[in-house]
């Protein structure tokens, strides 16, 4: 999954948002240097991404793509699963779009002072750019997947990749609306089986 989802999927929590959208940057074990609700959303990041990556419904989605994205497959579903997720999002979410992406932006803002550096420098842009809006309309797709692509070594087909998403979006949608609700399940049982005073306390 990719930003939308993992910042819906901490709602409301500020701590596990922050941790959840740097959890990309935080490698090994080095999530035991930040605060215990900070550590839950890093740790939330790694179940979601594992708990994608083993779905079938998932998996249908990238053997599909597979096509265009050779071994890029999997991080452009998770591209197109935020398109999709807008697409349904009065479905899965318990509020509407822009009062999570306020809450999203304000709260990251708060923590951008523990951001790693790297993620630090690209912030701003990412929040004057209202990134996450970027992902409800064709258009904000199709400029997502241009950036993924140019920092690619390989050449996706993207020309004949968003037509053939656009043309089967109904059959994605299938696949993506069955895997989010058990996506969601799965994190309801990680929060609750994961509270702050079970984590790494720090000295």
């Amino acid at each position: 999954m990719n930003h939308t989802a993992h910042c819906l999927l901490s709602f409301p929590d500020e701590q596990v948002l922050l941790g959840n959208f740097i959890g990309d940057y935080v490698k090994g074990r080095t999530w035991e240097r930040y605060q215990p609700e900070v550590q839950r959303g890093i740790l939330l990041h790694r179940t979601i991404d594992s708990f994608t990556d083993n779905h079938a419904a998932v998996r249908a989605s990238v053997a599909r793509v597979r096509p265009f994205a050779g071994r890029y497959a999997a991080p452009i579903v998770d591209i197109l699963y935020d398109y999709l997720l807008c697409l349904h999002w009065e479905r899965h979410a318990p509020v509407d779009f822009d009062t999570f992406a306020t809450w999203a932006y304000n709260g990251l803002d708060k923590g951008r002072d523990i951001m790693p550096a790297s993620l630090q420098k690209r912030w701003p842009e990412m929040r004057t750019g209202r990134f996450l809006h970027g992902y409800q309309t064709r258009e904000g797709l199709e400029w997502v997947l241009d950036m993924f692509s140019r920092r690619l070594p390989d050449d996706l087909n993207l020309a004949a990749l968003a037509p053939f998403f656009f043309t089967e979006t109904a059959n994605f949608s299938v696949e993506f609306n069955t895997f989010f609700p058990e996506l969601q399940v799965e994190v309801a049982r990680f929060l609750e089986t994961n509270r702050p005073s079970s984590l790494h306390t720090i000295p």
